[in-house]
């Protein structure tokens, strides 16, 4: 077997410290694994000196105003378009590499592309502890491959995460065969993907989470709720310890019972963070999160 190539894109849009976190994770844990970030204009001062030291690394994408991502989606269409890898990585800046990945996982990966024709999409990130019953109730482990299938004992309305995740595996060839374009939304690639491929296979040991309590942007804006959230928090990133490879190795040989919760294995710097991790740091206080939904009302009251 032939071993694959890898290719990443990391999405970015004034998160300077947040985009810095999961570069330098990168390059601790996928060294001369090429990445390129598809920044979606950002004009906040720190991210754009940041980005100016990643150089031609970078590409200045127009953004999309009128679109509630942004230009998100056609920036992962560029990557998908822009490629010569087998498989690309498709991350957001407020991702973390969490462990060392290496040969071993991308045979595991071009395995499960190999012994399923039909999928063209494969999860890398943890689970999310505050989803426990979902994720043992909707995914069966496989063990000649190493990884989780979904269930077809569960139905499901949505095609997020059955079908199609915003951060994904994406196996190019199969992509570009069926003449794949991203629509604007999650769930409306999650349709498409449906109407052309097999299930989402979610790793086993996935090497990727979301580093909890960031600043999350609504319309390419900061909410005051937000804003008040990151203040409160302490304005810093809430970074993971990554795994040592010893502890990799063992995390990669656990049985396959012990479905990879995030808060299970990975740790943050600051111990002060509460388990099970909270994303979107409005979220993790009671007079942000209630600012944060009135301000989301009035903008879509007044822009009726």
């Amino acid at each position: 077997m032939t071993s694959a190539t890898l290719d990443i894109a990391i999405f970015s849009f004034n998160r300077g410290a947040y985009l810095k976190n999961c570069v330098a994770s990168l390059q601790r844990n996928l060294p001369g694994v090429p990445f390129t970030v598809y920044d979606d204009g950002s004009d906040d001062p720190e991210t754009v000196q940041y980005l100016c030291s990643l150089g031609e690394r970078v590409r200045h994408m127009k953004s999309g105003l009128d679109d509630r991502h942004g230009g998100y989606y056609n920036n992962m269409q560029s990557a998908l378009e822009a490629t010569q890898a087998d498989f690309l990585l498709m991350l957001q800046d407020d991702l973390q590499i969490v462990r060392p990945f290496d040969a071993r996982d991308l045979s595991l990966a071009q395995l499960v592309f190999e012994q399923c024709p039909d999928v063209a999409f494969i999860s890398p990130l943890f689970m999310k502890g505050s989803k426990r019953d979902y994720f043992e109730t909707r995914y069966r482990a496989d063990s000649s491959l190493r990884c989780y299938r979904w269930s077809a004992a569960h139905p499901e309305a949505s095609a997020v995460p059955q079908k199609y995740a915003d951060i994904a595996l994406l196996n190019v060839e199969r992509l570009r065969q069926c003449g794949w374009v991203f629509a604007s939304s999650e769930q409306a690639n999650g349709e498409l993907a449906g109407a052309h491929f097999a299930d989402m296979v979610q790793m086993a040991d996935p090497f990727v989470f979301y580093v909890p309590e960031e600043p999350a942007y609504r319309g390419r804006v900061l909410t005051l709720g937000a804003k008040l959230a990151a203040k409160m928090a302490g304005n810093r990133v809430k970074s993971f310890i990554e795994m040592t490879q010893q502890e990799s190795c063992a995390f990669g040989q656990r049985p396959l019972q012990a479905y990879p919760f995030a808060e299970d294995f990975v740790n943050t710097h600051d111990p002060r963070v509460k388990k099970p991790y909270k994303f979107n740091v409005y979220r993790t206080r009671w007079l942000p999160l209630i600012l944060n939904k009135l301000e989301l009302l009035w903008r879509r009251y007044i822009s009726r």
